[in-house]
């Protein structure tokens, strides 16, 4: 099955959130295919945390966790690639980007990177802006280099000469092109990598001034397919804000021999940020000194993805790159969307990569939608509440045996002190056996498994974690919990 994730804008920009099936067409190289599922994820401005209210005249009633609320929906990376930006267009860049960060609503998660001699990461996904911002303020210094030390060669008077000089400039220039568009597509890789992991559509907002690589390159195009693999569109802001003609500068020497080359390494720095935006669905802006609207941009577009589900006719899974067109047939809508997928069944998950994914999972510093479910929890002894896992079933990975749909849910339950240390984890596994009728229920109102638990003492949260274990798929939910304080060591 492959997963296209569309956004729809009306002629003023804004999302258009009332599409149905019907409005859509879908081709794949150019043939149309029926589309299987269309859902539709909506966030709000609102940083709810998932936790639904409770009626304290009820004191036994039940309280509601999810990690299905919006600010799951699309996590952002914001890259700040100064490995290809200019030393002076580094701190007005930088001050542009403290500004948008301030201004960032609680409950957006956010992760901060810089590109430099190495991929640093300056902060790891949080919804606290005010931390972001400080941490970014605080780790950003200005990388001198910038975008490498211009080469200036003056007229011999000779042309034998000059064009000598000219030649070793261009494969010098070339070599140094070259090896800073490794590193930038090396770090690109290793954000697709990663990112892969958390499910649905994610975004990148890239803030460079560019690379000197043509867009068709085979390092360009191998970039994009990783994007695309990854369901991560990319949002390029162009480092170097409003541009002027390099000829008309007052800094142009006409008399330097590298000066048409350095000309045409400007005009072409821009033209690959764009080219990938585009490509992944995403926006690239170009000739603007403001950092905002790439910012709300990437933050807006969350608001209202259509995921269109679909099973190709073709049935090659050799790898071939296929390209894909969404229309609709509502006038005056604009659609985004990846531009292609690679036809490949990815391998299942080993055991390592399982238990990795499972580590990672339990560590983040948010919750993880990979498996969107809830959590009730009511109360039960003193300290000793009844958890119960409410899993929608098209979210695990069925067999099927004499009739009756079998599936395998493992759970564990780790608590956590304030601060974030584990205290205990408890882990139980849930072999799920249902007949026909059992199966057609479950499809609509989910299945459910339930355990109870003691509270540790210092225990602030439970983190509840479910994998399926058929499709090595994982979730968490974060469960506020009361606990007595934990005993002070005696003297």
């Amino acid at each position: 099955m492959v997963e296209v994730d569309v956004v729809a804008k009306d002629k003023h920009g804004h999302p258009v959130a009332d599409l149905e099936p019907k409005d859509f067409t879908l081709l794949d190289d150019g043939q149309p295919q029926k589309i299987t599922r269309i859902s539709v994820e909506r966030g709000t401005s609102e940083a709810n945390v998932g936790q639904a209210a409770t009626d304290p005249s009820k004191p036994n009633a039940q309280t509601v966790f999810s990690n299905t609320h919006p600010g799951n929906l699309s996590p952002t990376v914001i890259l700040f690639d100064m490995l290809n930006t200019a030393v002076e267009d580094q701190a007005p860049m930088k001050k542009g980007l403290l500004d948008s960060l301030r201004h960032l609503k609680e409950g957006t998660p956010v992760a901060l990177l810089i590109l430099g001699d190495d991929l640093t990461v300056v902060s790891d996904f949080t919804t606290n802006t005010i931390s972001l911002a400080n941490a970014a303020n605080s780790r950003f210094m200005i990388r001198p280099e910038g975008f490498g030390a211009s080469i200036s060669t003056r007229r011999t008077g000779n042309p034998t000469f000059d064009a000598i000089i000219y030649k070793a400039s261009v494969v010098t220039y070339r070599a140094e092109d070259a090896e800073r568009a490794a590193r930038t597509i090396a770090a690109l890789n290793l954000i697709c990598a990663q990112m892969s992991l958390l499910p649905g559509r994610k975004s990148l907002l890239w803030i460079s001034g560019g690379l000197n690589l043509r867009h068709e390159s085979r390092p360009i195009v191998d970039a994009i397919d990783h994007l695309n693999d990854a369901n991560i569109a990319v949002y390029s802001v162009d480092a170097r804000g409003v541009l002027l003609d390099p000829g008309s500068s007052a800094s142009a020497d006409f008399n330097d021999i590298t000066e048409p080359l350095q000309e045409e390494r400007e005009l072409a720095r821009g033209d690959v940020l764009g080219i990938v935006a585009r490509s992944t669905g995403g926006v690239g802006y170009r000739n603007t000194n403001s950092l905002d609207g790439a910012i709300t941009q990437a933050l807006d577009d969350r608001s209202t993805v259509y995921m269109i589900e679909y099973y190709p006719r073709h049935g090659d899974w050799h790898g071939k790159l296929h390209k894909l067109e969404v229309k609709t047939s509502r006038p005056g809508v604009h659609l985004r969307y990846r531009s292609s997928y690679r036809a490949i069944l990815p391998p299942p998950a080993t055991a390592q990569e399982k238990n990795q994914m499972l580590a990672a999972v339990a560590t983040s510093p948010l919750e993880f939608p990979g498996i969107r479910f809830t959590v009730s929890v009511s109360p039960g002894q003193p300290a000793d509440p009844h958890f119960v896992m409410h899993v929608p079933a098209d979210a695990i990975q069925w067999t099927s045996e004499a009739g009756n749909m079998l599936g395998t849910l493992q759970v564990w339950l780790v608590q956590k002190r304030a601060a974030g240390e584990d205290l205990v984890t408890n882990t139980f596994k849930a072999d799920l056996h249902l007949s026909p009728d059992a199966y057609q229920s479950a499809l609509h109102e989910g299945v459910a498994v339930a355990t109870n638990l003691k509270i540790q003492s210092g225990a602030a949260k439970v983190r509840v974690l479910v994998r399926d274990e058929n499709s090595g798929k994982i979730g968490s939910v974060d469960v506020a919990v009361d606990s007595a304080p934990e005993p002070r060591p005696s003297r």
